[in-house]
């Protein structure tokens, strides 16, 4: 079997759990046309056991790729049609993944061992745009400003949060509200109300206390900027900067 044959073995070792009955299965024919990266004679159970490791990887449904009506028996789709982008997109990401598993990762020097191999879930996790939460938030803000940024990250919280896709941690938000504040958006209003947004979840956070006593001292409200870093102060005393800032809004230099 070629090379991308034995990386189906790996790939369909953790997706044999959910394989489905045989007469579920016997909806899929024997034989596959159009196949454009996969090897023509790929055994049935290998290519399904590829299928349910794209499923799992970016939690989506055959239909995602597929051209067939969701809930209608497999044996009514058109497996073989290049109708949809994203089965034209999932060709070359496999190709990609050929590329480093066999190029890019056999060249690494003193490569450890057990050799990790990259597979849909490394990037994706889950998700079918293998995005950081701050793309998310930027793309939010971009296309409908600070409410719809949090509405985004409200949403990605509540179907994300725990499942390891996101970094729900204080950092993601922090970098968005230096993003929005610094040039050259320079939208202090926006990087104030991240940083508020991110406090309801991390209210410990000196990283984000400093950021935010920086956007009030930006925006003039210089009594609630020195309370916001005197608390940053607290929970981090050897936190320079918010020192420095915190000592030019009381007058002193």
């Amino acid at each position: 079997m070629s090379g991308f044959g034995r990386r189906v073995v790996v790939v369909g070792a953790a997706a044999l759990v959910l394989s489905v009955p045989r007469p579920g299965s016997a909806q899929i024919p024997d034989e596959f046309t159009n196949l454009k990266v996969p090897p023509e004679d790929i055994e049935q159970r290998d290519l399904l056991n590829v299928m349910r490791g794209f499923s799992i990887g970016l939690d989506v449904r055959c239909t995602y790729c597929h051209v067939g009506e969701e809930g209608q028996p497999l044996s009514t789709y058109d497996f073989a049609s290049d109708e949809k982008p994203e089965k034209r997109k999932a060709r070359e990401m496999m190709r990609m993944v050929n590329h480093i598993n066999e190029t890019v990762l056999t060249a690494l020097p003193d490569r450890s061992e057990p050799n990790v191999s990259v597979t849909c879930a490394t990037c994706h996790a889950g998700r079918p745009r293998p995005s950081s939460l701050e793309e998310e938030m930027m793309w939010a803000y971009e296309d409908g400003g600070v409410e719809a940024l949090t509405r985004r990250y409200r949403e990605l919280r509540e179907r994300y949060y725990g499942l390891g896709t996101l970094n729900f941690g204080s950092a993601p938000l922090d970098n968005v509200a230096q993003m929005l504040g610094g040039p050259p958006r320079q939208d202090l209003e926006a990087a104030l109300a991240v940083t508020d947004l991110n406090l309801e979840y991390h209210p410990d956070s000196g990283t984000t206390l400093t950021l935010r006593g920086q956007a009030l001292a930006g925006l003039g409200r210089t009594d609630e900027a020195i309370r916001s870093l005197e608390r940053a102060l607290e929970l981090n005393p050897r936190n320079r900067f918010a020192e420095r800032l915190l000592q030019q809004l009381r007058g002193g230099g």
